[in-house]
């Protein structure tokens, strides 16, 4: 992805949990079995972990160049 582009990503949880986008600090509450969307602009460069809090599951790795 390029710096300043905007990202929307969409994900359901099989239980209720927190999704976290690393080095943004964006988070969103992950309520089991609804899907939740996460939006952010990607203004800032590198390799940053999108993962659930509870369960510590890395559900992505997001590049922005």
């Amino acid at each position: 992805m390029k710096r300043g582009e905007r990202l929307a990503l969409t994900v359901t949880s099989d239980r209720d949990d927190t999704l976290h986008v690393h080095g943004y600090d964006k988070e969103a509450p992950l309520p089991a079995g609804r899907p939740t969307t996460l939006t952010l602009t990607a203004d800032r460069t590198g390799l940053f972990a999108v993962e659930t809090h509870a369960s510590g599951l890395v559900l992505v790795q997001l590049a922005v160049r």
